[in-house]
């Protein structure tokens, strides 16, 4: 296979999906949770709020209220994640306004929680899976991070969601309401979690390569994650060899190789569950937060 196949393949296969993770997105959204009116966390659950009293496009609402939060985070750490979150967050909103031709099921509200949610975990898994992201929460969880380091990004994310999930009920006054997007949003987790291996935290990777200078600084500029270098002796060729062992979010295992792959066509990488992962970029010692690195000269 050349590489210009290969390249050609690979742009295919992200393209697929992207596709994939926005159909989901869209029949998760259109054929149960607005039908049935249930509200998840985040700006999708805004959005539908909205949409229930106001009748805004819950697509294009998404992307308005993901702007700031985009921008505020590209200047606090950087455009290194720009690219794929604007794609993720794209891809599956407007698919909630183009795509409304799926049919809508007329079955109870639980089972169109129990399927939207895991349509939902199922699309937005798919997206993770290959380093792409739908902003949201996560973003605000960097944000707060900034001022208050000690709170675990996962803490403020369910926090995040829970007001949400919260409000939604208040200014409904529904709280079958808020049974219902509870399980939505635990069926949405759960599947999640499944399409990005588990509930691992992070992966341990390790790479055999032959250009170890280059990788090592291309995961410090793109990923900035650390990397220790270490001296091994090949079993076949008795020749010296380095492995770099770094440990990196679930969301960064593709892009780390896929940057292996571009730097050094055969190195070897290995990926490993780490089940838990403490020290700078990771859960602290003391409090098990996500510190993001914040931008040099930033208080």
């Amino acid at each position: 296979m050349t590489k210009k196949h290969k390249s050609h393949t690979g742009i295919v296969g992200e393209i697929s999906v992207v596709l994939l993770g926005a159909v989901l997105f869209s029949m998760s959204m259109n054929m149960f949770l607005l039908p049935a009116g249930i509200v998840l966390g985040g700006m999708t659950g805004i959005s539908t709020v909205l949409n229930m009293f106001f009748g805004t496009p819950v697509g294009l609402t998404i992307i308005i209220l993901n702007i700031p939060l985009i921008i505020a985070n590209t200047y606090f750490f950087g455009k290194h994640f720009l690219g794929r979150t604007i794609i993720g967050l794209a891809a599956t909103s407007l698919s909630v306004d183009l795509f409304m031709f799926f049919p809508v099921p007329e079955v109870d509200p639980l089972i169109c929680a129990i399927l939207g949610g895991a349509c939902m975990g199922a699309g937005t898994g798919a997206l993770i899976s290959r380093g792409y992201t739908t902003g949201g929460t996560d973003l605000v969880a960097c944000l707060v991070k900034l001022k208050w380091r000690g709170i675990s990004t996962g803490s403020i994310i369910m926090l995040c969601d829970l007001v949400i999930i919260l409000g939604a009920a208040f200014f409904t006054r529904s709280l079958d309401g808020l049974f219902y997007s509870i399980i939505c949003t635990w069926s949405a987790g759960k599947v999640l979690d499944m399409m990005i291996s588990g509930s691992q935290r992070a992966g341990q990777a390790f790479v055999v390569t032959d250009k170890a200078e280059e990788l090592t600084k291309l995961i410090f500029e793109k990923l900035d994650r650390g990397v220790t270098v270490l001296e091994a002796v090949g079993g076949y060729t008795g020749k010296p060899k380095r492995v770099l062992m770094c440990v990196v979010a679930r969301r960064q295992i593709f892009l780390l190789k896929q940057l292996a792959a571009e730097c050094d066509g055969n190195s070897f990488v290995i990926i490993a569950d780490a089940s838990e992962v403490s020290g700078r970029g990771f859960a602290n010692r003391a409090a098990g937060n996500m510190i993001p690195r914040q931008k040099k000269g930033s208080q």
